[in-house]
């Protein structure tokens, strides 16, 4: 049947389909439209009439196929605007739901994406630190280390090193960990405070450069402020300040110690830390300040310990140390302490009401400070002299144990008389000539326990351990000597 004349363009472009070249050698791209067969020589016309062109080739079967190309066509030359023949999808708002046709899924609709691996930078670590050793495959990202060692090294689009010094996880928390991995490890310092059999002598020796300064902070990464959340300041010396903290792991209070400005000099930091080296020195004591740890930030010293409610000097003004009883509790648990520290070949030095603290229910000796040995190995290094013995004021350094036991008996003093002890003058070298004042509603054995701590000769004063065998402190042991 023929063809009618007026049928437009577009409704005979609906009687063809698209198709594939015969040749697959030729380019995806090309494409073209082959005509149905038809046997209207009307139809083969219609088509000669468009602006396209038009080549006729011959099959095996000698009938020929009328190829149609509308790539020089200006209408809609795209295959993608050809109207087809049934109707694609239809909308029917009234019609019943199962006649709608379900659409493909996600997974089947979604094109197939071949991902590379995303290298393991720290197995490639291991495996360079133990080449040689042939380590066995354990993990698709191993082989494709081994398989392609050049490649895949690739972080965010920059090359990655192996040389361990750039390589950054993506993590945070491990790209924190990391750089501290990569900082420069300080001299391993020796403690003076330790016996000669303790000392590591090997691990002496400042190891190769890493790449970073000696200590936290110099990257903008500060210990302190990750592990720490500062609540407020508690105290200030003249060397350093105290801040309540807690610590962000197990959420416990800590006080943590900063020093006022940054030590740069090696001789410097050996000074600030005398404190550190005597407290690891002694150990763990109920009777004094527990240290957890210290370190170097941005040439600051920072020290954890532990964190007391209050030290003696604020006891005092709130008026809690007036009863002997007290003063004898207190007395007793600071020569426990100082008993420890002697053992250990250890002097305070500096023992006052501002450095014994009050915490978990007991009476604490802190702030070492201004410790040294008792052989006179270490420079020495006077506290306050309010507290000092006539000795130390002249630079005789042979009974340093004595001296401490001098600062603790002017200490009881101070709290049990309720006013604080002089500097200088008349009265300041009255108690170094052992002339104290009697203290009303004290007993007796009590000033003289004091008078004999306080002994201008520091050969006739009580050793610490003496101090325990006294009788006034049979109430709290149950047992006595005098």
């Amino acid at each position: 049947m023929d063809a009618p004349e007026g049928v437009c363009l577009s409704q005979q472009l609906s009687q063809v389909r698209l198709a594939y070249p015969r040749n697959t050698m030729t380019n995806s791209t090309d494409w073209t439209v082959r005509s149905l067969r038809d046997d209207s020589q009307s139809t083969s016309m219609a088509l000669s009439q468009g602006s396209g062109h038009e080549r006729r080739t011959d099959g095996e079967d000698g009938d020929g196929d009328v190829i149609q190309d509308f790539g020089s066509q200006d209408f809609f030359c795209t295959p993608d605007f050809i109207t087809p023949v049934e109707q694609q999808f239809c909308v029917d708002f009234e019609g019943s739901k199962e006649n709608i046709p379900a659409l493909g899924s996600a997974a089947t609709m979604t094109p197939m994406r071949v991902k590379r691996p995303r290298p393991d930078v720290f197995g490639a670590l291991l495996n360079s630190a133990t080449k040689g050793c042939n380590p066995r495959i354990s993990s698709p990202n191993e082989m494709f280390m081994q398989e392609n060692p050049g490649e895949g090294l690739v972080s965010s689009g920059k090359n990655v090193e192996m040389n361990g010094l750039d390589l950054f996880p993506p993590n945070s928390r491990a790209r924190l960990s990391a750089l501290r991995r990569r900082v420069q490890s300080p001299t391993c310092l020796k403690n003076p405070f330790l016996p000669a059999s303790d000392e590591v002598s090997p691990a002496q020796r400042r190891p190769k450069a890493c790449g970073l300064q000696g200590n936290v902070g110099g990257n903008g990464l500060s210990r302190y402020r990750d592990d720490f959340h500062e609540v407020q300041e508690i105290g200030r010396g003249c060397f350093s300040r105290v801040y309540k903290t807690v610590n962000r792991i197990d959420g416990c209070f800590y006080a943590v110690k900063r020093s006022h400005r940054q030590l740069r000099q090696d001789s410097e930091r050996k000074q600030a830390l005398t404190e550190v080296q005597a407290l690891a020195a002694i150990g763990a004591h109920r009777n004094i300040v527990r240290y957890h740890t210290a370190w170097f930030e941005s040439d600051y010293l920072y020290i954890q310990m532990e964190l007391c409610e209050c030290n003696l000097s604020e006891l005092r003004a709130d008026g809690k140390l007036s009863l002997e009883r007290s003063l004898i509790d207190v007395l007793w648990q600071i020569t426990q302490a100082l008993s420890v520290v002697h053992t250990c070949g250890l002097a305070h030095l500096d023992v006052k009401p501002d450095n014994i603290y009050f915490g978990n229910g007991a009476f604490k000796l802190g702030d070492f400070g201004r410790a040294t040995r008792l052989d006179g190995t270490i420079q020495i290094e006077e506290g306050d002299s309010r507290y000092a013995s006539s000795e130390i004021l002249n630079d005789d350094y042979s009974n340093l144990h004595k001296a401490d036991i001098f600062a603790l008996g002017a200490t009881m003093y101070e709290l049990s008389r309720g006013l604080p002890l002089p500097s200088s003058g008349v009265q300041f070298q009255a108690l170094r000539q052992g002339k104290l004042a009697l203290l009303p509603g004290y007993s007796l054995p009590y000033q003289l326990l004091l008078k004999d701590m306080m002994n201008p000769n520091a050969k006739l004063r009580p050793t610490a351990g003496d101090l325990l065998k006294h009788s006034i402190f049979r109430k709290i042991t149950g047992s006595g000597d005098k």
